[in-house]
């Protein structure tokens, strides 16, 4: 059995990691990420275990915040120069890496998107189902109001491919139930690190009346939570957010009555398959097109399900 050599190294606009197989002769495989926060980590983890299964080398690489959509690109660059045999990708823009991707299928390398999907040919797209969970949220957060009250929607940002198949899939359920209710979609949490709590600080200086908000991604979540625990809205206002796995600190949140729902997707899963698929592809197999990874709904009422239990040991 091959004992693997796992090394990180940073430069000015990456983070790389390399898992190196003994086997002189193992595949090599990209996988190019959106960025460094802790879903990603996740990600990257369930995608060095797949190479591990698969027997592969792996390089890991992501640009140092999702809104660097150029570096992205320069990174998919490099890695079809360096003649890697297949490329998994979680592109940050679908219009910017569409002819990038298309570039690299045409020469010969095998990709397989991750995520989100792009503007041009995908081999094989793994993620979450966005608009079966955008709607699930929606659908739960119309239990805890009436048509009357009037909702936000926080929005991620303007170039998420994922999160706004969600937010769409949401706003269209909450309309399903409520066809009158005021919702409101103009702020956006933003996919760069350090604003988020004064994005959702906006929600009540800009629309006082809300009574609840639906959270598209995960840094928009965690800052309502922050604003909604500061500003003593606990009960107040109703938050349905979205996340991956469960914490110690959502779970007190829901038994606290503070956060009313947790969309929780696993990314582990998601880096898992999307190797896996390369390495089919790399083995001439036929593959689906599409391959959907769970989700989970997450309430106070579900927390000692076995399902949402084995979230916590992720």
């Amino acid at each position: 059995m091959t004992s693997p050599l796992i090394r990180r190294f940073a430069g000015t606009v990456a983070l790389g990691v390399c898992l190196a197989s003994t086997a002189a002769a193992a595949p090599t495989i990209g996988v190019l990420l959106k960025g460094r926060s802790d879903f990603w980590t996740a990600v990257e983890k369930g995608a060095v275990e797949a190479a591990q299964k698969e027997g592969l080398e792996i390089t890991v690489k992501m640009p140092l915040a999702e809104a660097d959509i150029g570096i992205q690109v320069q990174l998919l660059n490099s890695m079809v120069a360096q003649g890697l045999q297949a490329i998994v990708i979680a592109p940050d823009s679908k219009d910017a890496l569409a002819a990038p991707v298309a570039a690299a299928i045409a020469k010969g390398v095998k990709v397989v998107v991750l995520d989100s999907p792009i503007a041009g040919p995908m081999p094989v797209f793994v993620a979450t189902n966005h608009e079966d969970a955008g709607a699930a949220a929606g659908k739960l957060l119309t239990t805890f109001v009436s048509e009357e009250d009037e909702v936000c929607i926080l929005k991620h940002s303007q170039t998420g491919v994922a999160t706004t198949l969600r937010e769409r899939s949401a706003y269209n359920a909450i309309h399903d139930v409520y066809p009158k209710m005021v919702v409101h979609r103009d702020i956006y949490s933003g996919a760069e690190t350090g604003f988020e709590v004064e994005k959702a600080k906006l929600v009540f200086s800009q629309h006082p009346d809300t009574k609840a908000v639906l959270c598209s991604g995960t840094p928009g979540t965690m800052a309502m939570l922050k604003v909604i625990e500061s500003q003593q809205l606990g009960g107040k206002v109703k938050l349905v957010g979205f996340g991956f796995n469960l914490s110690p600190t959502i779970v007190a949140a829901l038994q606290n009555d503070v956060m009313h729902g947790w969309i929780a997707q696993v990314p582990k899963e998601i880096g898992a398959k999307g190797v896996t698929m390369a390495a089919a592809l790399l083995k001439g197999q036929t593959v689906p097109e599409q391959v959907y990874c769970d989700f989970v709904v997450v309430t106070k009422a579900n927390l000692g399900e076995p399902q949402v239990q084995a979230l916590l040991q992720e």
